[in-house]
This record gives structure tokens, sequence and C-alpha cells, in this order.
């Protein structure tokens, strides 16, 4: 009887100790294995969200958020909506956004509507975009 007891507890005991081996997979990834790919995130036109995303890579935004977008590059697509706040190094704009646009470079298709102000460093506005706003250069945002 007392020798089940042991072996029960030892098995217990062996699964705790994988598991937490499992757990500590990510520690033992090499720094060179950690370092940010060039994938793009995308966000179908199905999602709505409310609140923040946050990104050091490129998304490609269809749906709609309601809240804050910070990401290095974005595309926005005809079908995307953005009521808020946008913050990105790169943003190609085909959609709409309410709110303000903050970026370095920052180009506004001919399907583009913007309700809002920009700040960028360069822009390039394309015939038919609509805009209701501010314009403001800044340098080295």
């Amino acid at each position: 009887m007392f020798f089940k007891k042991n072996k029960l507890k030892t098995k217990i005991e062996n699964k705790k100790s994988n598991y937490s081996n499992q757990l500590d997979f990510d520690n033992n990834i090499k720094s060179d294995d950690k370092k940010p790919r060039n994938e793009i995130s995308n966000i179908s036109e199905n999602l709505h969200i409310t609140g923040s995303i946050f990104s050091s890579g490129k998304i490609s935004f269809n749906g709609s958020i309601r809240g804050t977008l910070e990401t290095k590059s974005l595309y926005v697509g005809e079908n995307g909506f953005i009521d808020g706040k946008v913050d990105a190094d790169e943003a190609i704009i085909l959609g709409k956004i309410k709110g303000t646009l903050k970026g370095n470079k920052v180009r506004l298709a001919s399907t583009s509507r913007i309700e809002g102000d920009t700040y960028h460093e360069v822009i390039a506005i394309e015939d038919g975009a609509i805009y209701e706003g501010s314009i403001k250069r800044i340098k080295n945002i």
C-alpha cells in the first residue's frame, strides 16, 4: 500500500517537472530567435474592436476600431474604419478615419475619407480623397 502512494507521488512530480520545462521553453530561446519578423498582422472586415492595438510591425486593417491604433506600418483597406487615434511611422489609407492621424509618411488614396487632424512629415493626397480637418507638417515625429 505504501509503495502505490510513492509511485503515484513520483508520477505527479514527474508530470509537474515536465510541465515546468514546457513553461521555461521561451526562456531557452536564443536572443537572435526573438527578433521581430517582417510579418503582417491582418485584421479582417468582420472584426470590430473597442480598445487599443499596439504593434511593432505591420498591420493590414479592414475591420473597425473605436480607440487607439499604434504601429510601425499601417495599411487601412477600403472597408477599414478607425474612430480614434492613429499613430504610425508609415500609413496608407484607403478607408475612413475619424480622429487624429499621426505619421511620418502618410498617403491618402482616392477612396479615403478623413475627419480630423493629421500630423505628418511627408504626405501624399490623391485626387478624390475626402478630407475634413487640419493638416500640419511636423519635423521628426
